[in-house]
Order: structure tokens, then C-alpha cells, then sequence
């Protein structure tokens, strides 16, 4: 259940996906809110399921996991209705509630509870300005769900979530894998409206028998999943010395991390009982790279973009591009003599040298997967800056991998590579 789109897959136990299913469905923008209509969640999931279990004539069911976007939240009842609307990651209302905590805990306090710098696309600030501008229905409200633990619950009748969920409130202490009472006091939040916290690969429980008979398939198992960044690593393969990159229209880039590191300048997560993950971000990677072929070149493919790099070289003839386009990006060392090919291969440079800030020491490999990884110049030159060999995914869909992983109990193998990149 991404950002914008609901996926389902259905895996053999080999790991063959056998069938799939995806629909898109929109954002609700309202002024400088971003919300989206929860029930649209659970009505997908639901639509999802029975697509690829009809398509495959299957409906004997092992195990289900499930893979989400974080920070999101919706409010429900009792009942486990929703009260509202759910409040997006993507919206920033509560800018003004983000610099509060800033100022009442301070940013360092902040990061060693949670691993996350203060920003308000978190859930704190949001519960803050929720309970500023919408007292009453912060009240009534009996449960904070994530969208992760709202689907366990429909599924289930059980609100659980797992570490990499919590992690992404700013409420959970990723350390002491519990929510923050000192945070929880601030807004006089009671734990037991957010939801159960565990790891992932543990058992929720068995879908109920009602839903399962909507569904047209058995009451199988439930295991938790987790946020879809770190499912897409699980996927992909993460482990010690082995860092995933997903290159989309932003990059992120997980590093497996054997401790929290207090002192870091990355957003950190809980991944399980025994590891974490360093994730950094390339804001604007293939944004950056959409932007140059339509906008600068008129609106030039991306293969187009591929071959004019072809005609580059390394260091791009003194050409450097910073790729943040969020209001930091620039562009240095241009001549008369500078060419198209020369600015592609330099936003590539940029977004490389970003993938490498965010590596640890021990980074020998990077599995890359989306849409950067099917360019093999970008491939090539990203193993050169980083130093690390580069492999690239042949399919895009890690997340719903990483799930059916979880599902099956590790059982079912990475992705595999059909490229391979040395320096």
C-alpha cells in the first residue's frame, strides 16, 4: 500500500509471482493539507486480493504480509472506524509544531529517542497540530493507526505494527523499543491509542473468518510486514556490507547498521531485535533527471538522456551539478564548449556522489532497483564514485517481495541481478 498506489502480488513458494494486481488512487489536497480516504486503503486490499487469487485459480492461502507507506495515520473509533480523513506524510500543516518540539526538547534530545531529526512530516508535530486545531476529534479518538496496523486490524481484528512503522512517528524509542513516554506526555497521548508494537516476520493472527470468505480464500496466517522502504531492502537483499538503493523519482538509500548510532546525521530505524537501518535521501534523483530532459532539453527521452551521457566522460569536463531541486540544487563549471552529453553525465555525477554520503565503511555492494537502475551508464558511474560493485534488480517490485519474504519466513530467495557493475 504505497503513496498513490495499492499493490498485490501472489508468490509460489519457490518465489515465482504468479499473479499481480495494481491501481492507483489519488491524494486529497485541500489548501496546504494532504490527506487520503482510508476506506480506499481496506477497499484495494481487498479488491487486490481477490484479483490475484482468481487470476491464478488459487485460493488456498499460506501466509500474508503486507508492505506500507510511513508516517501516514488515521483516526478511528472503537469500532475501528475512521473519524476522518487520513492526514498523508506528504503534508506539511504542522511546520510550526515541528519547531515547538525543536525548541521544548531540542533536536539532539529528539534524535536520541528517535532517530529522526525534527520535521514535520512526521506524525508528533501532526498529533501536536491536531490537537491545537482539532481538539474534539482528537479527544474522541481511540486509536492513532498507522496504515500498516489499520489494515492488521481489518484483517485481524489486531492493531499491530513493527519497528519500522513506530520509527517513523517521531514518538518511538528505537532504543528502548517502546513508545516515548517523555514524547506521549508532551500532548497527554495515552500508549494505548497508537497501536501494538512488534517485529516484523512475527504472527498478527489469521485473517477473520469473514473477511476471509469475502475474500474468497482461506484464513491464513497474517505476518507483519513493515514500511515499504525497508521491505524494498529485504527484497533486495540487505545485509552487512550490502546496501540497497532505490532509485526513483528519489533515492533512498538503506544501510544495514549493527547499532543506533546517536551521532549520526541520517534518519535511523529499529529494523528488527538485533538491527538497524541508516536511510538516507537523494531528494530529487530522477525528478532532477525528468526536469534536464523537458525542461532544459526540450523533452528528450530517457534512453535519448542515457546515450547523450555516452559522450561524456568521468569528471563530466569540469561540469559539477548539485541535484537538489528542492531549492538547493546548482550547476558549476559551465563553458562555451559544455555540452548536453556533459550535463547528463554531471546530474549523474551528483546523485552519485549523494548515494555515496549516505554508505558506511563497510559498504562493499549496492543492489539498486527502480527506475536509475535500468540506465547502465548511471549503473556504471555509480560504481565508480561509490567504489562498490553495483547490482541491478531485474524486477522493480522489492517491496511486495520483501513481504512475501516475511510471509514465508525468509524461505523465499532476494531478487535476483541482471546486471552487474565494477569499478
Amino acid at each position: 500500500m504505497g503513496t498513490i498506489g495499492c499493490k498485490c502480488a501472489l508468490y509460489d513458494p519457490k518465489g515465482v509471482c504468479i499473479s499481480q494486481y495494481n491501481k492507483e488512487y489519488p491524494l486529497i489536497y485541500t489548501g496546504s493539507f494532504v490527506e487520503q480516504d482510508a476506506h480506499l486503503w481496506w477497499t484495494l486490499v481487498c479488491e487486490g486480493i481477490k484479483s490475484v487469487t482468481e487470476q491464478a485459480g488459487v485460493h488456498e492461502i499460506t501466509a500474508l504480509s503486507i508492505s506500507t507507506q510511513g508516517i501516514s495515520f488515521v483516526p478511528v473509533d472503537a469500532c475501528g472506524n475512521t473519524l476522518g480523513h487520513a492526514i498523508s506524510w506528504l503534508d506539511e500543516r504542522s511546520v510550526d509544531e515541528a519547531r515547538e518540539l525543536e525548541e521544548c526538547f531540542g533536536r539532539k534530545k529528539i534524535y536520541q529517542i528517535t532517530g529522526k531529526p525534527t520535521h514535520p512530516c512526521y506524525t508528533f508535530p501532526k498529533l501536536v497540530w491536531l490537537k491545537k486545531h482539532r481538539k474534539a476529534l482528537f479527544n474522541r479518538t481511540c486509536k492513532f493507526l498507522l496504515p500498516l496496523d489499520f489494515l492488521n486490524y481489518r484483517l485481524t481484528g489486531r492493531a499491530v505494527t513493527d519497528y519500522t512503522m513506530a520509527g517513523g512517528t517521531m514518538l518511538y524509542d528505537i532504543a528502548g523499543k517502546r513508545w516515548s513516554p517523555e514524547l506521549l506526555d508532551y500532548i497527554e497521548l495515552s500508549p494505548v491509542k497508537l497501536p501494538e508494537v512488534a517485529c516484523m516476520g512475527s504472527k498478527v493472527g489469521n485473517i477473520l473468518p469473514d473477511i476471509a470468505k469475502s475474500l474468497g480464500i482461506n484464513a491464513a496466517s497474517v505476518i507483519l510486514g513493515g514500511q515499504d522502504q525497508k521491505l524494498a531492502a529485504i527484497g533486495a537483499g540487505i545485509a552487512e556490507g550490502v546496501c540497497t538503493v532505490s532509485f526513483g523519482t528519489s533515492t533512498a538509500v538503506s544501510v544495514l547498521e549493527n547499532d543506533f548510532c546517536q551521532t549520526s546525521k541520517l534518519p535511523q530505524f529499529r529494523l528488527n531485535d538485533t538491527h538497524f537501518i541508516s536511510e538516507g535521501v537523494v531528494p530529487t534523483s530522477g525528478a532532477a533527471l525528468k526536469w534536464l530532459a523537458s525542461v532544459a532539453f526540450g523533452g528528450k527521452s530517457y534512453n535519448e538522456m542515457n546515450d547523450l551521457a555516452k559522450t561524456s566522460c568521468k569528471g563530466a569536463k569540469g561540469v559539477k551539478i548539485f541535484p537538489d531541486f528542492t531549492g538547493n540544487a546548482r550547476i558549476e563549471g559551465l563553458t562555451l564548449s559544455t555540452t548536453q552529453g556533459d550535463m547528463v553525465y554531471a546530474l549523474y555525477e551528483g546523485v552519485c556522489r549523494g548515494i555515496r554520503d549516505c554508505l558506511n565503511s563497510q559498504t562493499v555492494k549496492l543492489v539498486v532497483f527502480g527506475g536509475g537502475s535500468k540506465s547502465d551508464i548511471w549503473c556504471s558511474i555509480l560504481a565508480d564514485i561509490t567504489g562498490c560493485t553495483v547490482c541491478a534488480c531485474d524486477s522493480p517490485e522489492t517491496a511486495s517481495r520483501g513481504a512475501a519474504r516475511l510471509a514465508s519466513g525468509m524461505e523465499i530467495p532476494c531478487e535476483s541481478f541482471g546486471r552487474v557493475f565494477s569499478v
